[in-house]
């Protein structure tokens, strides 16, 4: 263990997004990081833990549903919180918070590492957010949002902030140590582009033509409030929720452009370019040759 290594406890440390991050963290060595994974009881059998502990874990049981200041006891000594959570699990962050509260916790990270949306635009999803959000602010938690951006909406040409998912943790574990994003929201993208831009790049890579299928305003709508009439008569479906906050994801980045470098000014993120202007992330060219010679994990397969 070393002594001035910054204490990271991760909520979700098995899921994808968190994942990336845990993966940098273990890699970095200037700065130093420790991290725990915070489970619950019910799942810390997992083999997924197991593989954690390997790779220096701390793997401790953390029960959100019992009193705040028996979870704050799990996290003291803790620098920082990153939580990473499903989306019909946004809510579990609000005992972490107020335990995070009660244990003088200097940084957390909520569940965002998504598209920059607007809370009054057409995202259910952002709504929950917000709530987690506003949470940090009234309990005093010091917090920084980071959202990373992503048929073809629209005409195609709407710019959006993309990411190579292996760049994720990379900006991540630079971000929540530095002092200037303390209550800010940062895109931590590595480029702004249309998705025809990315349809040529794929085009000109593949040798041949990639088929797409135009999707107009009025019909992304008309998806997402069918998707709406099925989640509310099975309101217990996860696949059925996933795929309605994907189609409103799509809308606000792609039809109202909430994801696009104008949006994600107007919605007020610090971009991470900025800040390192020394971080060279990988291009969506490079990004997709990787994959076609068979050399990327696909997002959200099995590790």
């Amino acid at each position: 263990m070393i002594s001035n290594a910054i204490k990271v406890a991760v909520y979700g440390a098995a899921g994808e997004s968190a994942g990336l991050v845990v993966d940098q963290l273990l890699a970095s060595t200037t700065p130093c990081f420790e991290v725990k994974a915070l489970v619950r009881p019910s799942s810390i059998s997992k083999s997924a833990y197991a593989k954690l502990a390997q790779r220096g874990v701390k793997i401790v049981a953390i029960n959100l549903e019992g009193p705040e200041v028996d979870a704050a006891r799990v996290l003291e000594g803790q620098d920082v919180v990153i939580a990473s959570v499903p989306p019909n699990a946004l809510d579990s962050q609000l005992p972490l918070i107020r335990a995070s509260k009660l244990a003088n916790i200097k940084r957390f990270i909520p569940t965002a590492f998504a598209m920059a949306l607007d809370p009054n635009g057409i995202s259910s999803v952002q709504i929950m957010k917000e709530k987690i959000y506003k949470e940090l602010e009234t309990c005093g938690v010091p917090y920084t949002v980071i959202d990373v951006g992503n048929l073809v909406p629209g005409d195609g040409n709407m710019k959006t902030y993309v990411i190579d998912n292996e760049d994720v943790g990379k900006f991540v574990a630079r971000i929540f140590v530095d002092s200037k994003t303390v209550n800010k929201r940062v895109m931590a993208a590595g480029a702004s582009m249309s998705f025809n831009e990315m349809f040529a790049i794929a085009q000109e890579l593949r040798g041949d033509t990639v088929s797409r299928k135009h999707v107009s305003a009025e019909e992304l709508k008309s998806m997402i409030d069918g998707a709406a009439t099925q989640v509310q008569n099975d309101p217990n479906d996860y696949l059925l929720l996933v795929g309605k906050l994907w189609l409103e994801y799509c809308y606000s980045s792609f039809i109202d452009g909430d994801n696009s470098p104008e949006g994600a000014k107007r919605l007020d993120y610090i971009m991470a370019g900025d800040l390192y202007p020394d971080f060279e992330p990988t291009t969506f060219r490079d990004f997709f040759q990787e994959t076609l010679d068979g050399k990327r994990r696909i997002p959200y397969s099995s590790k």
